[in-house]
């Protein structure tokens, strides 16, 4: 069964070395205690996907106790041990997931996880003490360049965060094999250039993909979504994030405004060095909620269409969920119509978080949905609303698969909306606009 993982064809391919190490009674104790934790193992997967996708603590206990009484076993005879922990290995290299494209060869894959190297600017201050692998927490300070290196599992479910927690079972010491940070590394704007320069070398399209987070999010949980984000939609040029600022923390919505308006500057400076310095051709953004304060006011004051003409250009433009004042998105958006190839707007009449904004700010925001939903020459609308999407309804651009189907059409394969599956045409006095059609 696929959810027992290699554990049980791992044990299948070191047995018939079995017999030449271990002979006699302690071979007969070695069958019983293998059979006794195997059998285990089996009853407690039968629970966990029974369970499934939120196992109990006593599932997840059973499972991981059967896994270690095997371990135990073959570990007690060398060099069982060390020959289970191989074929572990070899099983899990080998059925890397990640597709159709194939993944750059920048991207290390590593026991079923691909570690993916996401290159960012911060106007984050860094830690004062250092010790944290993220390095830059949630006070201000200057524009910083760096790369930041992700663990991304390969069989977590599309949209999610991590695997499934029965895949802890590693049969030795590891960390949750959850979308994880793995190393960061600062680095001056040259150096950034020349990184984002030598990726593009590797690829065809000279393409790269830019993520700009929302309100309440960490440089670690901003770094995680750009991650996933990219491995969800297979886009296989450099992965990019713009981190603001941020405090992250839900009380922190004020504060986050302000640190939002602050990063518009730095967030120009990057966005122009990405296009000028390192030979790029096309750049697509995606900005959710607060982070599309910086998109909307960034193009309004940088216009990228007059860069010199060996310098890369906006390519799809991204704005979902946009926590911006819905009057405001309305006189921004001319100039980013004007710079990108196009721009897409994702809206929901059920979004929560965006009807606290509102009630916040007095004004509608520009990601809802309903009456007052933007439509407007040069934007594609689409509005999630039928979707459902998850019990606050703010977060489906990462984390609904129907969304990321949508824009892997778009930002892969140039579709419009009339040629992506599942939307359908909507009339609005100021033109049509698209909504997914309702699902099971």
């Amino acid at each position: 069964m696929e959810q027992w993982g290699p554990l049980v064809p791992a044990v299948a391919a070191v047995w018939p070395r079995v017999e030449g190490h271990v002979v006699g009674r302690d071979l007969c104790d070695l069958e019983d205690e293998v059979l006794a934790g195997l059998r285990a193992f089996d009853r407690a997967c039968e629970a966990a996907a029974a369970e499934q996708p939120a196992l109990t603590p006593d599932t997840f206990d059973a499972l991981e106790g059967a896994a270690r009484v095997v371990e135990a076993a073959l570990q007690a005879r060398p060099p069982l041990g060390t020959w289970l922990g191989e074929e572990f290995d070899r099983l899990t290299l080998t059925r890397e997931r990640f597709g159709p494209a194939e993944a750059p060869a920048y991207w290390t894959p590593v026991q079923r996880s691909l570690i993916v190297p996401v290159l960012y600017g911060t106007d984050r201050a860094p830690l004062a003490d250092g010790t944290d692998p993220a390095v830059y927490g949630s006070e201000r300070g200057a524009l910083a360049y760096g790369q930041v290196t992700v663990g991304v599992p390969d069989d977590r479910v599309i949209g999610s965060v991590g695997k499934p927690r029965w895949w802890r079972l590693r049969l030795r010491p590891d960390p949750a094999r959850d979308v994880l940070l793995a190393a960061t590394r600062p680095s001056d704007e040259d150096t950034f250039a020349r990184t984002v320069r030598a990726q593009l070398d590797h690829g065809t399209s000279r393409e790269a993909l830019v993520f700009v987070h929302g309100y309440n999010v960490t440089f670690t949980d901003a770094a995680r979504s750009a991650a996933r984000i990219a491995y969800d939609l297979n886009f296989t040029g450099p992965v990019l994030l713009y981190s603001w600022a941020s405090k992250g923390g839900v009380l922190d919505y004020p504060a986050d405004g302000d640190a939002a308006r602050r990063a518009v500057p730095y967030f120009g400076t990057f966005l122009r060095a990405l296009l000028t310095r390192t030979g790029v051709r096309q750049v697509h953004i995606i900005a959710h909620s607060m982070g599309n304060r910086l998109l909307t006011d960034g193009l309004a004051e940088l216009n990228t269409a007059a860069l010199p003409g060996d310098c890369g250009r906006l390519g799809h433009v991204v704005f979902a969920a946009p926590d911006v004042d819905a009057d405001v998105f309305r006189q921004l958006l001319p100039a980013t119509v004007r710079q990108a190839r196009t721009c897409t707007l994702y809206v929901s009449d059920r979004d929560r978080a965006l009807a606290a904004a509102r009630r916040l700010s007095d004004f509608p925001r520009a990601g809802q949905g309903g009456p007052g939903v933007i439509v407007a020459p040069g934007l594609d609308t689409v509005d999630v609303t039928a979707l459902g999407t998850d019990l606050v309804g703010h977060s489906y651009l990462g984390n609904h698969a129907t969304v990321l189907a949508d824009l892997h059409g778009l930002l892969r394969h140039g579709h419009r909306p009339d040629q992506r599956f599942g939307l359908a045409r909507s009339s609005h006095p100021d033109g049509d606009y698209w909504s997914f059609l309702p699902q099971s």
